[in-house]
């Protein structure tokens, strides 16, 4: 009796085999099929958040068109071990790239820079520093004058600074060139700016001369107006000494600097403003004002910390904004005269 029961086994067994091979065929090609670049199309660029899980990360690239399958990422990803490998940042990706070349890309952090430069020029007040990171972009001046107010910071030197002046952070930001990120929050932008001043003034007035006769604030507060009124570089020590000379023989400043400081906008001065009623008017009061009216530069604030050995007591600014200095009052009417010529 032929054994047709055992040929029909054999028959399923060939049958099942063939079956689960082409279902194992299918299942490769389709695994292979969304490892596969997605096609051509234009790059985008995909900001992945710090501390992203790699399912989050996978369905993000999924639905930016880079890859086929946030699966496939995440199963990838995980087999080799390169979960904890994975870093945020922005990427510019394209679509043409296989998903091996997406993971190696984020791994690597090949990120782009999309941080913004900004240049604090020196001799800006802190308004106008608010108002240059506005038209950057980065957050509105009313926000960064409230930072200020808000912002605590770890430095020494802010403990001298003494009450009644006009903000507590006027002359400590330094002007520089900085990269912030877009996403910046001004009181870190305070904070760097800072930084960078506690990097380099201290040690700098540490090593002046006149720092046992002076304290930090009242030399940056020197270091302020010298940058307001100098504008050649060679001047710069010579101001300063005029002014030293000045505080010594106990004659007021008159400096314009601090009018225009009260005036807020830059314009001619009037008779009656060097009237104006503030410890910052340097016509009617006696010494340094309180505090800075604005964050001078590095060539300013070396200035202050070593002024020129000078006789002179004044100066006048000529039109091309060098100024004529004097030692006497009688030269110095000469000298105006000679600079309205």
């Amino acid at each position: 009796m032929p054994d047709f029961f055992g040929r029909d086994r054999v028959l399923w067994m060939v049958l099942g085999a063939f079956v689960v091979s082409l279902i194992l065929g299918l299942t490769s090609v389709y695994v292979v099929y969304l490892y596969l670049p997605l096609g051509h199309g234009e790059n985008m660029l995909v900001t992945i958040a710090p501390g992203s899980p790699v399912v989050v990360i996978g369905r993000k690239l999924q639905s930016e068109g880079i890859i086929r399958s946030g699966a496939a990422f995440t199963l990838f990803v995980r087999l080799r071990g390169q979960a904890a490998k994975l870093q945020a940042g922005t990427y510019d990706l394209s679509p043409s790239l296989s998903l091996g070349e997406v993971v190696e890309t984020i791994i690597k952090g090949d990120v782009i820079d999309s941080s913004i430069r900004v240049t604090i020029p020196e001799g800006l007040t802190l308004p106008g520093i608010g108002l240059l990171f506005e038209k950057r972009g980065l957050f509105t001046q009313n926000e960064f004058l409230q930072a200020l107010q808000e912002v605590e910071l770890p430095f020494a030197y802010l403990e001298s600074i003494p009450t009644g002046v006009h903000n507590r952070l006027e002359g400590y930001l330094f002007p520089d060139t900085y990269q912030f990120p877009p996403d910046v929050h001004p009181k870190q932008v305070v904070r760097i700016m800072a930084a960078r001043f506690n990097e380099i003034v201290p040690p700098m007035f540490a090593s002046s001369p006149l720092s046992q006769r002076y304290t930090l604030h009242q030399l940056v507060t020197m270091a302020s107006i010298v940058e307001k009124e100098a504008v050649k570089q060679a001047e710069r020590p010579v101001i300063a000494g005029v002014f030293f000379n000045r505080l010594r023989r106990n004659m007021r400043l008159e400096s314009c600097a601090t009018i225009q400081f009260l005036l807020g906008t830059p314009r001619p001065l009037l008779y009656a403003d060097l009237e104006i009623v503030s410890p910052y008017n340097t016509y009617r009061h006696l010494g340094l004002p309180p505090g800075p009216i604005a964050n001078p530069g590095l060539a300013s604030i070396a200035a202050a910390l070593n002024p020129a050995e000078t006789r002179y007591l004044f100066f006048v600014a000529q039109s091309d904004r060098s100024h004529i200095f004097s030692i006497t009052y009688e030269q110095h009417l000469a000298a105006i005269r000679q600079a309205r010529r």
